[in-house]
């Protein structure tokens, strides 16, 4: 075997060796982007940190002195704790509830919205509006249709006139008529707002789906049933499991607006989603090591789903063109 050393130089694999242009390149582009990173640092890696940090102490402030390292004591304290294994089942459903409807809400509009009709345009724009309003105003706005002197209560007065002989049909949707109703009001405001970006996510995806494969369907005879489940949908799967991830995260980190606005967690604790009972734990109580032991609860759960939906859906939305 010839020893490397004999071989020509030229042969020898070498290093390339930066000119004195490309290092000053590399350099200038290191310092415009220094500034970017020290911000994303000082915004976002130094408050993580620390909340992370403070998750691992007794931290009260009706005890500011006191901020003594405890380990994972208040990761074991809320894991057998009543408060927050209900606020979670609370949030399953909500979340659960919410994914669902999105999904099937916004995926029958996205159909309808991709056939050609007179007004497409101005029903696509105006799909838009309740994506546009803020989460606060949007359960200030259900707040109004809803409560006991609602909209809602208003309008089956005026439409139905038989409300003395129906007295169980008009009433308190957020009070304490039914903890059940308050829960899904909520739902049903969190739907209505989430709707229009996952219709833009399955209205994009329905536009890219070729038309030939259609055309050769309608050829071999297959139904409006048939070309949904074998082309329509195998298409939408990767966007599915989008919004799924969204609409979940949205359920789990989100949520705390619509609920301050709607129900304040009542009547009772029905409306106790995990983001309302860590916001009562900060700010309510003043447990602020508790409360951040909340947020990274929320973050490793609502990560375990996001994997679970990717193991579900990634590899079964592959389409073979």
């Amino acid at each position: 075997m010839e020893d490397v050393q004999d071989q020509p130089i030229a042969a020898r694999k070498t290093s390339p060796r930066l000119t004195s242009k490309e290092r000053g390149d590399r350099i200038f582009a290191y310092l415009i982007n220094a500034p970017s990173v020290v911000l994303i640092l000082a915004l976002i890696a130094y408050p993580v940190g620390v909340s992370l940090w403070t998750s691992l102490h007794r931290y009260n402030l009706r005890r500011p002195g006191e901020f003594d390292f405890i380990g994972l004591g208040n990761y074991i304290a809320i894991l057998t704790s009543y408060d927050f294994w209900h606020s979670l089942q609370v949030t399953l459903y909500f979340g659960g509830m919410s994914v669902v409807l999105v999904i099937a809400v916004s995926l029958g509009i996205a159909i309808v919205l991709n056939e050609k009709f007179v007004g497409r345009g101005i029903v696509r724009s105006l799909l838009l509006v309740p994506w546009a309003v803020p989460g606060l105003v949007n359960g200030l706005m259900w707040a109004g249709l809803l409560g006991e002197h609602g909209a809602f209560n208003k309008m089956l007065e005026d439409c139905v006139n038989l409300l003395n002989k129906l007295p169980g049909l008009q009433m308190d949707y957020l009070g304490m008529a039914s903890p059940v109703i308050a829960l899904n009001a909520a739902i049903t405001a969190h739907v209505w707002r989430s709707v229009p970006f996952a219709c833009i996510i399955f209205l994009a995806a329905l536009q890219a789906i070729p038309a030939e494969q259609y055309r050769a369907a309608r050829v071999d005879g297959a139904n409006e049933w048939s070309r949904f489940r074998h082309i329509t949908l195998p298409w939408l799967l990767h966007p599915i499991m989008i919004v799924a991830i969204f609409e979940t995260m949205n359920g789990f980190r989100g949520g705390f607006d619509l609920i301050y606005a709607l129900t304040g967690g009542g009547p009772g604790d029905s409306t106790y989603l995990i983001a309302w009972q860590t916001y009562k734990e900060g700010f309510g109580r003043l447990n602020f090591g508790r409360a951040n032991a909340y947020s990274y609860l929320i973050t490793l759960i609502t990560m375990g789903l996001a994997i679970v939906y990717i193991r579900l859906f990634y590899r079964r939305g592959t389409v073979q063109g």
